[in-house]
């Protein structure tokens, strides 16, 4: 790699009550510390989509660069949180579940924690490719 490639962290949390889901929540944010040592394992890729495609930048052959701000890439991250959960659904994951019966009634709570992934976006001309960090 001629040049540190930025690293982004990816969480979520998921919880329902009696099997309906009541909270979800997922999270992308810049890691304050590379890793330049680390190894990569793809993950997935997503294509842009014409929203995306008015506000990343591009460099001046008019392709997409991936040296464009942290801020861009952020934003685009974000707008596709739903992709990045398919993406590391099979990451570490913690899992409680809470079942009460009081006076023949059941109640079930489950909490679902995606736990943190560290991850590099290379962003090409027509997708961004996802590579989850791992350690070497």
């Amino acid at each position: 790699m001629l040049f540190a490639q930025d690293e982004f962290i990816f969480w979520a949390q998921l919880s329902n009550k009696n099997f309906i889901l009541s909270h979800q929540n997922e999270a992308v944010s810049s890691s304050m510390v590379l890793n330049e040592n680390a190894l990569e394992e793809y993950s997935c890729h997503i294509a842009y989509t014409d929203e995306d495609l008015n506000y990343l930048v591009k460099n001046d052959l008019g392709v997409i660069s991936d040296e464009m701000p942290k801020a861009v890439k952020i934003n685009f991250l974000n707008s596709h949180k739903a992709k990045l959960f398919e993406c590391f659904f099979d990451s570490s994951v913690k899992v409680k579940d809470f079942t009460k019966t009081p006076f023949f009634q059941a109640h079930n709570s489950t909490y679902i924690t995606l736990l943190p992934t560290r991850f590099r976006a290379y962003f090409h001309n027509d997708k961004a490719v996802i590579y989850k960090i791992k350690e070497p």
